[in-house]
């Protein structure tokens, strides 16, 4: 009786919520060479779902009819899906990404034309022409946490305080040990930088990116990317340390062109 309880359970958590019209969907992605590639960034831009391929190259997210996923990783060209009606009743899907290797157009880096007044350049620029000091800032989560996602001390102090409290939360535990917590903070941690680079680009401009290392719109979001990863850029944009984060562009821009 006991085990058929458990089972239970475990079939009911597996389930998760969803509405009628939404499911979760499989898939794999690959390179040109047909080898599934691990760590690639799938984001439903239209739920705001996020995931991150295994190292198997295999992906589950929830998607609906019409929801645009974008896939993205570095050294490869972001691809966006629009989830139709066959793709949405397919059984698994399948991703090619196509690889972005020194693709960046070789230039002579000029003075940026940025005289250190944020103020002025931005102003100056053209970008911008009614300024708000609200512009200037950073928003933060305001939402509310759908989910607790415990640490794994947490968690190892639940299991030797279970003989105290009565028993241990066995969803929690099932959680643990399949490594599903595991794969929400991955996601957690790949929206919140996901977030931060949108911001970054938004704050700077395409125009500043297309017009200074003459890059493509579509190779943007990938440039900036790789320069988030290399370089310390979050803190010093944090910081209000806009001119050393452009600093930090072009020495990102001559690594990829050496």
């Amino acid at each position: 009786m006991r085990k058929f309880i458990f089972v239970f359970l475990l079939i009911s958590f597996s389930s998760f919520s969803q509405s009628e019209n939404q499911k979760i969907i499989e898939g794999v992605v690959y390179n040109d060479n047909s080898y599934s590639i691990e760590g690639i960034h799938v984001l439903n831009i239209t739920s705001d779902d996020a995931t991150i391929t295994d190292s198997e190259g295999n992906f589950k997210i929830l998607v609906d009819i019409n929801d645009e996923l974008i896939f993205s990783g570095i050294q490869f060209k972001r691809k966006k899906i629009i989830v139709d009606q066959d793709i949405f009743d397919s059984v698994s899907l399948t991703i090619y990404l196509e690889e972005f290797v020194n693709e960046l157009d070789e230039v002579i880096l000029n003075s940026s034309g940025l005289s250190g007044n944020l103020l002025n350049d931005l102003q100056n620029s053209g970008v911008i022409k009614n300024l708000n000091f609200d512009d200037l800032g950073i928003p933060g989560f305001t939402g509310i946490r759908q989910e607790d996602i415990p640490s794994n001390s947490q968690l190892v102090k639940e299991v030797l305080l279970a003989p105290l409290v009565g028993g241990l939360d066995i969803e929690r535990m099932y959680n643990w040990i399949s490594g599903y917590y595991k794969q929400k903070r991955k996601e957690i941690e790949f929206k919140n930088d996901f977030n931060i680079i949108d911001q970054i680009i938004k704050f700077y401009g395409l125009r500043f990116f297309i017009d200074e290392f003459k890059l493509e719109e579509i190779a943007v979001h990938d440039f900036v990317t790789s320069t988030y990863q290399n370089f310390p850029i979050e803190e010093e944009f944090k910081m209000g340390n806009y001119t050393i984060v452009i600093e930090y562009f072009k020495k990102n821009f001559k690594r990829l062109n050496l």
